[in-house]
């Protein structure tokens, strides 16, 4: 017991390389797809994880590992109103980032871990968007890309800290 807890006390932390960066093709539904607002996001994605890439690797170690990153899908979030003849049905969706991330072994490429974060936009914040007198017009979605900014940079906290727990 004692020797397992030294082994672990010891350890070699492992390296941590950037392998791809990617927005999955027609990631955003709902709305047609926008690839000026993915190439945003992917751009705001490579400030965020910020890791040497991984055919830069010197000396590679048997424990450095090769981070993976993909958006599948982001919504940008709206509200419209169905009309069913005498009644109306209101349809919202909240402007929503899903995070995927592979961790694999660099000289193996042996799957150490994969895991997939959402974050949405919380109901008050987005009512609250819904209701303001910018919204009156409609001439464009009230959710920009600064929006999803944000809640990229939370999936992306939220994807690394499991990843450190899996490790």
């Amino acid at each position: 017991m004692i020797t397992r807890l030294k082994r672990l006390l010891k350890r070699e932390k492992p390296r941590v390389f950037l392998g791809r960066l990617s927005i999955a093709p027609h990631a955003q539904t709902l709305q047609r797809p926008d690839a000026e607002l993915g190439a945003a996001l992917l751009a705001r994605l490579e400030e965020i994880i910020d890791l040497p890439p991984a055919d830069q690797a010197s000396n590679p170690a048997p424990t450095d590992l090769v981070l993976d990153v993909v958006v599948p899908r982001f919504l940008v979030g709206d509200y419209w109103d169905v009309s069913l003849g005498a009644t109306s049905l209101p349809l919202f969706w909240r402007p929503r980032v899903t995070l995927s991330g592979h961790l694999y072994a660099l000289q193996s490429r042996e799957t150490k871990y994969t895991c997939s974060v959402t974050r949405k936009m919380p109901w008050g914040e987005f009512f609250c968007r819904q209701l303001s007198w910018r919204n009156a017009f409609r001439f464009r979605s009230v959710f920009a890309a600064e929006d999803l900014n944000h809640l990229l940079s939370l999936a992306c906290h939220g994807l690394i800290h499991r990843l450190r727990k899996s490790l």
